[in-house]
């Protein structure tokens, strides 16, 4: 009986500690974002647009095929790189990491939606947090294993982003039209199955630092970073499915 309880007792505490690591996760995400709209409103106000509400040379450079290319590229080393590092990184080192991507994604995102009526802006945002909310839900209540469903995703969602570098570099490529929608959906699908995965996975990193509360926060941190740009990506795609509204 007592080791009954005891057993309870330590899967209660895991199971607070997996709440207590998640709502982590999540305020870091949160301040994140917050971090990527104040950048996002201060560069398209004053960086991206000029006077006479055009854009601005700096605006024209950040939506040539080029700096779309860094980027992209840019993202896959720094993630690399940091997870690679995550071990030996200290968790102010990890919270800079974070910050300082949620400030190049607050570029992006200005560059996104800078040109868009703010009222339509508003009402996408709220459609992707509902989205993303969703999509995390699943993924930290559902008992399948996403993974090996993640990997194909994984795969067509890089596909996506790769006809749509193509498309920015060789305009005869570009999808448009109803192509361009049908693209748009398969890129909405893919990475909404990467974002439930990535709550899965978070669970299964918490499971692996127990005991070490210090690797715990900079996966927390870590983990906001990648659930910040899934959230980006899912707002990037319904941008361009219903911003021209």
């Amino acid at each position: 009986m007592n080791n009954s309880n005891r057993t309870v007792g330590v899967q209660s505490n895991v199971n607070l500690g997996l709440r207590d690591f998640m709502l982590g996760t999540y305020k870091y995400m949160g301040a994140a974002m917050a971090v990527s709209a104040l950048v996002a409103y201060f560069f398209g106000m004053n960086v991206l647009r000029d006077g006479n509400g055009g854009i601005t040379e700096i605006g024209a450079l950040l939506y040539s095929p080029m700096a779309a290319i860094g980027l992209t590229i840019g993202i896959v080393v720094l993630f690399g790189a940091v997870g690679a590092k995550l071990q030996t990184m200290s968790i102010s080192g990890a919270r800079i990491f974070l910050f300082s991507f949620a400030s190049i994604m607050g570029v992006w995102l200005s560059a996104i939606a800078a040109f868009v009526d703010p009222m339509i802006s508003v009402k996408i945002f709220f459609m992707a947090a509902a989205m993303f909310a969703g999509l995390s839900l699943l993924g930290y209540t559902t008992k399948k294993d996403l993974g090996p469903i993640a990997k194909v995703a994984f795969m067509v969602f890089f596909g996506f982003v790769a006809l749509n570098l193509l498309g920015m570099v060789f305009p005869a490529m570009a999808m448009t039209g109803g192509m361009g929608t049908i693209l748009s959906l398969v890129g909405l699908v893919a990475i909404s199955v990467i974002t439930a995965w990535e709550t899965q996975a978070l669970k299964h990193m918490y499971h692996a630092t127990v005991g070490d509360p210090e690797m715990a926060e900079k996966y927390s941190v870590y983990g906001a970073a990648s659930l910040l740009l899934a959230f980006i990506n899912i707002f990037s795609i319904l941008m361009n499915l219903f911003g021209g509204e």
